[in-house]
């Protein structure tokens, strides 16, 4: 689903944010003075990773009936459950 909605690289930021808060947590108990760019660093990349995760949704397209229509990567095969199969 991540992969299918192109949200990958919300999800590297993430991680990423979620790593600098750990080397920021190292480096602070550890009395180091640069240490509180690196939680500033954690934080912008966390608000940044979040938005991008809400942007499918705050920009999906309406259709005529006014439901949100998310516009799906087309190179990414979706997988067909038993129940959507259609029967020939």
């Amino acid at each position: 689903m991540i992969k299918l909605l192109k949200l990958q690289k919300a999800v590297f930021v993430l991680v990423a944010g979620l790593l600098f808060f750990i080397a920021y947590k190292v480096l602070d108990a550890n009395h180091v003075k640069g240490s509180i760019y690196l939680q500033m660093l954690a934080g912008i990349l966390i608000i940044i990773g979040a938005l991008w995760l809400l942007y499918p949704i705050l920009f999906a397209k309406k259709d005529k009936d006014g439901n949100a229509e998310i516009i799906t990567d087309p190179t990414v095969e979706v997988p067909v459950d038993e129940e959507e199969k259609p029967e020939i």
